[in-house]
């Protein structure tokens, strides 16, 4: 990690801090001493992410803590009566958990009297509007509307009061999301998606003028290029320029500061918008990079693995040097021979003076090796973690079982096989009675590549799905057409759904059908739209979405499993590492080709300006939705130093790899651009699978 990144790193850190300072600071409003805590289970890893629960102890004078579920209700109330009050810590507009302290409340008598100290994430007046009706508050319509009614603590009665903690984009993994959510925010990228695009753009603003709080105008980001596609990117885009931006200059500056910024205040930022309608296919597949393929298996929550059987060993991975420096983005294939050398080193270190002197005489081979292990600390330190990584490398080996393994197969196999091949894997998967999570995804990756699966087909699917895996499969596969995720080609007359009684007659999406009528009427009701336009063989092509080694001219491939250098560049030559099938993300080539173009190979087509763009790359042509390309400053380079991804709908970890090995590019090239990505949660497949079955 090079001190720029370092420094890049603790800057965006100061959103954290500042969040655990707000919630500190709703704790010292709480007066009363011997108090509960209750949590909803879901902020756990968050906080715990923030600071440790010994330091909350002491500030919110409590001793214990219980969840906040249904299994509340059981508790005793002799119990909770001998607490002061009940410190509750809830996410926003989570309006489940405020119905269950009203039936707690209820339960019995004794505890009519039991104060609430309700500590809620982001407090709206929506929200408290909700519970003051739920519990017969004290606050009129009117008072509700007040503007400090979410700055000051509020009675509800005289039992219940609310706090407003103020969060901030979390900085974890790498990546800035807006919430916490037990499903990366996908569920509302496809049932609200304007939530989402509110809460970016809240972030972006705090992100955009992070400095100022600082006075230091070196840590303001100030637009240069702004670069998008689909429609509702389009919105944030305009919402940021004509009401955030300015709402907040006029909020927070003065009309010099204000003069300063717009006219003299050099830009300094590239912003792209995409959304996650562009490319399924990374929430489609399993991931073969390293904490992909530990989250996909074990779940990772802020950096700590949830799941792991191993006792033994600190799964907590936010101050794990080892794992940050080299291991998490590497292709998990690589893992094993890595920790084998690391291994062996500090063992030749462990060794006498003598025999370390002779192993000195192979500095030059082995450097890339010193650096690292140089960086880790003591040989105490470095063997632990070596020990630790093995361990979660053994458990990962210990999920793949032939069920996982045939079907990573499948995954890599698929780009070769044709529509027949793939309804045969189907077949297989099927009356084998594989996972219903691998059913869904050769289902929806059949229809991906096939631009839809035919109804008759379908009609099969749905009674296979039915006896292997009961209704609910059957009502899954309605939602996901529902939802356009897959297309319907029409063969025949019948809907195989009213055939099967489940509901009534209802027209299906017919292949390449949607105009742009349709989009318009669909805009902003979910982001789960169909935007193909053009057929992924034609895309696949076009944006090289699956480099063949014949291709590859940076390296030979057969040296690059032993190489010892931790920069991924000279590890992969090209970044199609991360996922099965050689497959390089979509919305990686989109940002990576507003400043590379060499991956072109079908049609390859120069830039000839010297500002990033996407002229004549046919964006409009493949994809529906807006494209936008705004150049704020005039400015005809390439010199911003900043680059802003922000992705709609939630970001997977193989995603978060690329655009790492995009990072790496910019520098090789000289570019002195740094890239900070702002998504609504990082998603993968079990995630996709778990809304969708629900």
């Amino acid at each position: 990690m090079t001190e720029d990144t370092t420094n890049d790193k603790c800057q965006l850190n100061q959103f954290n801090q500042l969040t655990l300072d707000n919630l500190i600071n709703q704790f010292t409003k709480i007066y009363s001493s011997n108090n509960l805590l209750v949590l909803d289970p879901i902020l756990s890893p968050f906080i715990n992410y923030l600071t440790t629960f010994t330091k909350l102890k002491e500030l919110g004078k409590f001793q214990n803590i219980l969840w906040l579920n249904t299994e509340l209700l059981s508790v005793s109330s002799s119990v909770l009566t001998k607490y002061a009050s009940l410190i509750v810590v809830i996410p926003s507009d989570s309006i489940d958990d405020i119905k269950i302290l009203h039936k707690l409340i209820h339960s019995s008598s004794d505890l009519s009297s039991l104060k609430l100290n309700v500590v809620v994430e982001n407090l709206n007046k929506n929200f408290i509007f909700q519970i003051n009706q739920l519990f017969n508050g004290i606050l009129d319509f009117e008072s509700i509307l007040l503007p400090e009614k979410t700055i000051k603590p509020v009675n509800i009665t005289s039992k219940i009061k609310l706090f407003n903690w103020k969060t901030y984009p979390i900085y974890s993994d790498g990546v800035l999301i807006t919430e916490v959510n037990k499903l990366g925010g996908i569920n509302d990228y496809f049932e609200r998606p304007l939530k989402q695009v509110n809460q970016l753009t809240d972030s972006l603003i705090q992100l955009l003028f992070m400095g100022i709080k600082q006075e230091e105008h070196n840590h303001l980001f100030k637009i240069r290029n702004i670069y998008g596609k689909g429609s509702h990117s389009k919105l944030l885009i305009d919402q940021l320029q004509n009401a955030k931006i300015p709402e907040f200059l006029n909020e927070n500056m003065t009309k010099l500061e204000i003069d300063f910024y717009l006219n003299i205040l050099r830009s300094n930022t590239d912003l792209v918008v995409l959304e996650r309608n562009l490319d399924f296919i990374p929430c489609i597949f399993n991931q073969l990079n390293y904490h992909g393929i530990i989250d996909d298996l074990f779940d990772m929550n802020f950096e700590n693995i949830e799941h792991l059987a191993s006792k033994e060993i600190a799964k907590n991975l936010s101050k794990d040097e080892l794992y940050q420096q080299d291991l998490k983005h590497l292709n998990f294939s690589s893992i094993g021979l890595r920790l084998n050398k690391l291994a062996k080193y500090i063992q030749q270190e462990f060794k006498s003076t003598s025999v370390q002197n002779e192993t000195a005489k192979d500095d030059s081979k082995i450097s890339d090796i010193k650096q690292l292990v140089s960086n880790l600390g003591n040989l105490s330190s470095q063997q632990e973690l070596v020990k630790k990584h093995t361990v979660i490398g053994e458990e990962v080996l210990e999920k793949i079982n032939h069920e996982y393994e045939s079907f990573l197969t499948f995954q890599n196999d698929v780009f070769e096989m044709d529509y027949k091949l793939h309804l045969s894997n189907l077949r297989f998967f099927l009356n084998s009675n594989y996972q219903p999570e691998f059913i869904w995804a050769t289902i929806l990756l059949i229809g991906v590549l096939n631009d839809g699966i035919s109804s008759k087909d379908l009609e099969w699917i749905s009674v296979e799905l039915q006896d292997n895996y009961g209704i609910e499969a059957v009502f899954t596969l309605e939602k996901l057409i529902d939802l356009n995720m897959i297309r319907v080609i029409q063969e025949s007359s019948s809907d195989f759904f009213s055939n099967l009684g489940l509901t009534g007659p209802k027209k299906k999406p017919v292949a390449n059908s949607t105009t742009e009528e349709e989009e318009d009427k669909n805009f902003g009701i979910s982001g789960g739209r169909d935007v193909f336009k053009s057929n992924y063989t034609l895309i696949n092509k076009f944006w090289n979405l699956h480099p063949l080694e014949d291709d590859i001219e940076q390296q030979d491939l057969s040296t690059s499993a032993t190489n010892d250098s931790t920069n991924l560049l000279d590890l992969y030559p090209n970044p199609s590492f991360a996922l099965p099938g050689n497959t390089v993300p979509l919305l990686y080539r989109f940002v990576e080709s507003l400043y590379f173009r060499d991956f072109l190979k079908y049609k390859p087509i120069n830039n000839i300006k010297r500002r990033p763009n996407w002229d004549n790359l046919g964006l409009n042509t493949m994809f529906a939705g807006d494209t936008i390309d705004l150049n704020l400053d005039k400015v005809n380079d390439d010199k911003s130093e900043f680059l802003i991804i922000v992705v709609i709908g939630g970001i997977t970890r193989s995603e978060l790899t690329c655009f790492k090995y995009l990072q790496e590019r910019f520098t090789k090239q000289g570019k002195s651009k740094k890239i900070i990505v702002l998504s609504n949660g990082i998603i993968n497949n079990r995630k996709l699978w778990k809304f969708m079955s629900e």
